[in-house]
């Protein structure tokens, strides 16, 4: 997507982008339109599996499940299905190692002049309905801010797979995931099912995430919300994609204004046995890390807390909170999380000064 202009407002797709039209089969001409399954539907005959998927037993089961379980049209789904095209690249990054980074290494791809900058203009253009979202949901406008930041950078790059193939894909040619992407594919044709629109038009990442915040399908179904009530959760959309984000955080625990997490210094050997490199759910008292060796070097008002290590040549400690823990539900990476609150306050910073 191309920058916009300083100061002018950015436009953004409309959830309908893409269409990827299956070959004509069971008697549709090239410029039908395949039948959407706004409803559940009796089973009808069927008009036959083609293309890539054509020969998977497990494609079949898998439409049997939807048409037993949620009533979807086997007509339908072979149609869908026979349309898709298998995503090599989404496999080939699907299968890529995974190599863990140090913190050092980590923060700088997120820490950016680019992303602070174009946080504060995010946040400006877009005040009034981030103003709506703090006020309604209860999160801190800052973080709602960094994690559309973190996540496509506000907007601009939200994915180009298109998301019914990619799931597909990773749902039946990448054995080592095949049982989550599965479900997720089955979420995603709820979803479309759901929002009345074709699953052959949306467009995500190579893992099926899609909008502003990077929603999977399961927890677009969850948590979007339909900001300014025109009948559809559009995440590519801001006046949707700020409160479904707002949202998220609320039913993931939230606490406004209880902070999220500051740097700790750390004495005696008490520590090393209560320090976290994973997201796990806060447990712990003020007291109890003091009596460990720990001292916060800031404000935290959390009721429970979590001594955080970040690993490096010299590794870091951050007592964090609730809130801390929240944005790990959006990313289950201490890393991720400390990414999204230092870029939330540097955003933060570079707004108001302080």
């Amino acid at each position: 997507m191309a920058n916009a202009p300083p100061n002018q407002q950015q436009s953004y797709p409309p959830i309908r982008q893409t269409v990827v039209t299956p070959p004509p089969v069971g008697g549709n001409t090239p410029t039908q339109q395949p039948p959407v399954a706004t409803t559940p539907r009796q089973p009808v005959n069927s008009v036959g599996l083609r293309g890539d998927y054509a020969n998977y037993p497990a494609m079949r089961q898998f439409i049997g499940k939807m048409n037993n379980q949620h009533g979807f049209d086997i007509a339908f789904l072979e149609q869908t299905f026979s349309g898709v095209q298998r995503d090599k690249e989404a496999l080939t990054k699907a299968g890529a190692p995974t190599e863990g980074q140090v913190w050092r290494a980590y923060r700088p791809i997120f820490l950016t002049e680019e992303r602070i900058s174009g946080g504060v203009d995010f946040w400006n253009r877009h005040a009034a309905l981030l103003d709506a979202a703090t006020r309604q949901y209860g999160v801190d406008t800052e973080y709602l801010v960094a994690i559309i930041g973190v996540e496509t950078q506000y907007g601009k790059n939200t994915g180009k797979h298109n998301t019914l193939q990619a799931l597909t894909t990773l749902g039946f040619d990448f054995p080592r995931r095949a049982s989550f992407y599965q479900k997720e594919l089955e979420q995603f044709l709820l979803l479309s099912r759901e929002e009345k629109v074709r699953p052959q038009i949306f467009n995500g990442s190579y893992a099926g995430a899609m909008g502003l915040g990077q929603f999977i399908s399961s927890s677009y179904r969850s948590y979007a919300v339909d900001g300014n009530r025109d009948g559809k959760r559009d995440l590519w959309s801001p006046q949707d994609a700020i409160p479904s984000v707002a949202n998220y955080f609320a039913k993931n625990g939230w606490k406004r204004g209880t902070g999220v997490a500051v740097p700790a210094y750390v004495a005696g050997g008490g520590y090393a046995s209560i320090a976290e490199t994973n997201p796990k759910k806060p447990s712990r008292t003020l007291a109890e890390l003091a009596a460990k060796g720990v001292r916060p070097q800031g404000a935290i008002n959390s009721a429970k807390v979590s001594l955080i290590k970040l690993e490096g040549t010299t590794d870091e400690y951050w007592v964090g909170g609730e809130n801390f823990y929240a944005i790990t539900r959006y990313n289950p990476s201490v890393k991720y999380a400390m990414a999204v609150h230092q870029l939330a306050q540097e955003i933060r910073k570079r707004k108001f000064g302080f």
